[in-house]
């Protein structure tokens, strides 16, 4: 008896290049199509065991969130990185600029506090 066999995954594919890594490390026969996995192939003789090809599409899934997970994570991560960095350069190019302004107006910085992210400046100026 022949038949076609398909089964269609039940979660959304957000990163074509991980699934496709998923599917090449799993050795398994599915393929993408509208951003799912699928199996969907014609079984002339009864080779097929569709229990078996579901319970690899279940591993597959759960192989493809879990690498996704850690995808996400480490982007979450790079991003924290890179906003840290632009506010320390920010910081810096406000305190350069504050100091500067107050040196062409007389001032010297006679105390400097960096703490908790904030800068603390105590300018004096002498007037005869």
């Amino acid at each position: 008896m022949s038949r076609v066999i398909k089964i269609k995954s039940k979660i959304i594919i957000k990163s074509k290049e991980l699934a496709k890594e998923t599917i090449e490390e799993c050795g398994v026969d599915i393929e993408i199509v509208n951003n799912q996995f699928n199996f969907n192939k014609y079984d002339a003789y009864d080779q097929i065991d569709k229990n078996q090809k579901a319970k690899e599409m279940q591993i597959v899934e759960k192989l493809y969130l879990e690498k996704y997970a850690l995808y996400v994570a480490e982007l979450e991560e790079k991003e924290r990185q890179r906003v840290e960095e632009e506010k320390r350069v920010s910081r810096e190019d406000k305190y350069n600029k504050i100091v500067e302004n107050a040196k062409k107006q007389g001032y010297k910085v006679k105390k400097e506090k960096r703490e908790d992210n904030t800068i603390k400046l105590v300018l004096q100026r002498r007037v005869y």
